[in-house]
């Protein structure tokens, strides 16, 4: 929900900047909205939406947009009413947006999409960084389950299996974990953010084995340790391999946007005065 809406936000500034125009020679057939004389189109909401693969969101996602649209041409055109208009800075403002979405565009024509990283250039990209990840404080990571009551029945599912996820999975699908109650495979979390008789527990466990029920304020515990990693302790590679494949990619990126911006520069004439940036 997050991502969708910083995506709204960014989009309706696109909006306030093109979708108001009212393109005559738009379809009559392909208008889905007006306000006095200005519309927006059902092409422009298809493109606005074409991230979006499944067909019930992309809906959703075009309905709000158009309702977005509507409010946002009614304040505009009634600031217009009142004489209001951008200042020279604000102007500026809208022609650096469009100019962003333009190098944007050409930057994606000519720029790789996707960056090849190979698993020897894991390896050494983590074997010449591994003091970058080191852990900062003990690390657990845990397979976990809290109930409101003892159940009998569960604990005793539990005491015969060696697996936890799968009784948790065979028993509470339906839940779903929250940051107040998280359930199911929890990754490496910091010990010290457990209640004080879970990491207490933890301590004396050996990993694989499952401890429960454990009682605190927020209920009865099960835990599995999947494993413990002492502070200062380097990152295993599995844990930070899709952290290194990014900034690997992000290397590329750069290394390649480097490589255009000299072929593009010897193009034109580019005359500097640092001297005028200080303050007499």
């Amino acid at each position: 929900m997050m991502l969708l809406n910083k995506y709204l936000c960014s989009l309706f500034v696109l909006l306030l900047i093109v979708a108001g125009c009212g393109d005559e020679k738009a379809e009559e057939a392909d208008i889905v909205a007006r306000v006095n004389e200005v519309y927006i189109t059902n092409s422009f909401l298809d493109e606005a939406s074409s991230q979006q693969t499944s067909e019930e969101v992309r809906a959703a996602l075009k309905r709000k947009i158009m309702e977005k649209w509507i409010e946002d041409e009614i304040i505009y055109q009634s600031a217009l009413n009142e004489g209001l208009s951008l200042s020279d800075y604000e102007q500026e403002q809208v022609m650096a947006y469009r100019k962003r979405i333009i190098i944007e565009k050409y930057l994606e024509k000519h720029l790789n999409r996707s960056y090849r990283v190979l698993d020897q250039e894991v390896e050494d990209y983590y074997k010449q960084h591994e003091q970058e990840y080191v852990w900062k404080e003990d690390h657990v990571h845990l397979v976990h389950l809290v109930l409101d009551n003892d159940d009998r029945v569960i604990r005793a599912e539990i005491a015969n299996s060696k697996d936890l996820l799968e009784v948790i999975k065979k028993n509470f699908f339906d839940q779903n974990s929250t940051p107040e109650r998280p359930i199911g495979d929890l990754g490496y979390i910091p010990l010290t953010v457990l209640p004080d008789k879970l990491a207490a527990k933890i301590k004396s466990m050996r990993t694989g084995t499952i401890q429960g029920p454990i009682r605190t304020d927020y209920g009865y515990h099960y835990i599995q340790l999947m494993d413990l990693q002492k502070a200062d302790r380097i990152k295993p590679l599995d844990i930070v391999k899709s952290e290194i494949i990014e900034r690997i990619r992000l290397q590329k990126r750069k290394s390649e946007l480097d490589d255009l911006m000299r072929d593009l520069r010897t193009n034109f004439t580019i005359q500097t005065d640092l001297s005028k940036l200080v303050q007499p």
